[in-house]
């Protein structure tokens, strides 16, 4: 069986007014790999939107980025291992002391290509160690940092994670490949109990290639001891199927507003036809707007707002903008109220056809998901607090 699948960092979101609409695109969108070129802007900007250069020029150098790197093996290089307690392996170096009673451990989705090194040899990992393509990680750290800011200290490490190519391979690469991105994952995640949660109560969360991560750290490397700490997991825009459920304890899929220890996942599409292929056999879905999952329509005026940012990080926000649904036999968020065609990605309509929202999941119900974090936490200190 061959698995596909391709992730996109999440705030690498430009938008622009067309018409009075909100339009967000990746900087994935306005770039395409085609024979290691990037097609034009003016050529695949089919929206003619005005963008942000500082951001292209940043995923630019991205695609194209040489570097110095360690030994290579065959199947397109092993780079030098982070060292987590280099402040520099962390997002914003972890600025300031933690002054949250709660933590959130975010792992960031896939936001880099293959690339060259130096003496000409495909790269199939992020390299930490190199500035440039920490930067690329930084526009998804930054959303996740906006969403998670008000209740949690925030604490991502940069980790070798597989590139996009990477998910277009056979399964057996894919595993061989994430094998890497994980281990960084487990022991990024092992120096942050030991060195900076502090006992603490935390949050995993996770996008796409992080919500992939946030999900194994559950089935395999989270304690009993240290799942008693778990406020939540959010794993954005990932699937988890039915054998999972049965064989890992630790995955309890939310069934409402306020359940600990839970996993919060979701998918969202505006019709069935844009199903991706990628999570036919999810078995999890909770409606983040009316935290329901059995199928229960939350309208527009429900939905508080869904925000986006710019390459500033300035935020636009959609007051009551989308509905959401959910088909229960594919485990599928049915949302309404936006334009397909201002969200349509055509670089990755076979896995993420037209109507397919997996890109701005974050972005989609960032106010009601912001506000379920609190209500989560809230919840979680009541029930110690009587214990």
């Amino acid at each position: 069986m061959l698995v596909f699948y391709v992730s996109y960092c999440a705030i690498v979101v430009l938008h622009a007014r067309l018409g009075g609409k909100l339009v967000a695109q990746s900087t994935s969108e306005l770039f395409v790999k085609n024979e290691k070129k990037i097609m034009s802007l003016e050529k695949f900007c089919y929206m003619k939107m005005v963008v942000q250069f500082s951001v292209l020029v940043c995923f630019f150098i991205g695609l194209n980025l040489s570097c110095s790197t360690s030994e290579q093996d065959g199947a397109g290089g092993k780079l030098p291992v982070p060292d987590y307690a280099q402040s520099e392996m962390w997002y914003r170096s972890l600025e300031g002391a933690a002054n949250k009673a709660v933590d959130v451990f975010y792992i960031t989705p896939t936001c880099i290509w293959d690339w060259k090194d130096q003496s000409g040899q495909t790269i199939h990992y992020m390299d930490v160690t190199n500035s440039a393509q920490r930067s690329l990680v930084d526009g998804s750290n930054a959303l996740a940092h906006a969403l998670f800011e008000k209740s949690c200290n925030f604490y991502s490490p940069y980790y070798r994670q597989i590139t996009m190519n990477s998910w277009f391979e056979s399964e057996e690469v894919i595993n061989e490949r994430y094998a890497v991105a994980h281990e960084d994952v487990v022991r990024a995640f092992k120096y942050y109990l030991e060195h900076y949660n502090n006992g603490r109560p935390f949050i995993l969360a996770g996008h796409s290639q992080g919500a992939k991560a946030v999900i194994e750290l559950l089935k395999h490397s989270v304690t009993p001891e240290q799942y008693q700490r778990m406020v939540a997991a959010y794993a954005f825009g990932f699937s988890v199927g039915s054998n999972e459920l049965a064989q890992s304890p630790l995955l309890k899929p939310a069934s409402g507003a306020d359940d600990i220890g839970a996993l919060v996942l979701f998918n969202s599409v505006s019709n069935l036809e844009a199903c991706s292929p990628l999570f036919v056999n999810n078995v999890v879905c909770i409606n983040p707007v009316n935290w329901t999952v059995d199928g229960t329509y939350a309208p527009a005026s429900e939905n508080p707002g869904s925000v986006f940012f710019d390459s500033e990080g300035h935020a636009d926000t959609l007051f009551h903008a989308v509905g959401v649904g959910m088909t229960n036999d594919r485990h599928t968020l049915l949302i309404d109220g936006l334009s397909d065609d201002d969200y349509y990605i055509p670089s990755i309509e076979q896995l993420f056809p037209k109507g397919n929202y997996h890109v701005q999941e974050l972005n989609l119900y960032f106010l009601s998901v912001q506000r379920n974090i609190a209500n989560r936490i809230d919840r979680y200190n009541n029930s110690h607090n009587h214990q």
